[in-house]
C-alpha cells in the first residue's frame, strides 16, 4: 500500500526521556480515491522514528469522510509509537498534534 498523490504532510518530533535531540516523524496523507459507488479510501503513512514506516488505508462513504478518518487516526497511531518506544511525539513543542478527533 503506497500513496500515489500526497496532499498533506506534517513533521512531528519524537523524544525519549533524557534525549536532547528529537527524531523526526513524518506523516503523509494521500488524496482520496473512489473505490466504488459509495466508497472512498485514503492511504496515510507514518515514517519514523528511525526506520519505522507504517501505512494504513481508511474508508468513508465520500472523500471528505475518508480524509477525516485518515486525519483522525493519525494521533492514535502516534500514541502507539509513544507506548512502544517510551517517549513523546510533539508538534511545535506541544503534545497537541493538531489533528481532528473522531
Amino acid at each position: 500500500m503506497s500513496i500515489k498523490n500526497i496532499v498533506a504532510e506534517r513533521i512531528l518530533e519524537f523524544r525519549q526521556p533524557g534525549q536532547l535531540n528529537a527524531t523526526r516523524v513524518t506523516v503523509r496523507i494521500g488524496a482520496p480515491v473512489k473505490r466504488g459507488k459509495d466508497s472512498w479510501s485514503v492511504v496515510y503513512e507514518i515514517r519514523g522514528p528511525g526506520r519505522r514506516r507504517v501505512s494504513h488505508e481508511v474508508w468513508g462513504v465520500d472523500s471528505v469522510q475518508a480524509l477525516h478518518m485518515a486525519m483522525a487516526n493519525v494521533p492514535l497511531d502516534v500514541r502507539q509509537i509513544e507506548l512502544e518506544k517510551g517517549g513523546k511525539v510533539t508538534f511545535l513543542d506541544s503534545e497537541d498534534l493538531r489533528f481532528p478527533s473522531l
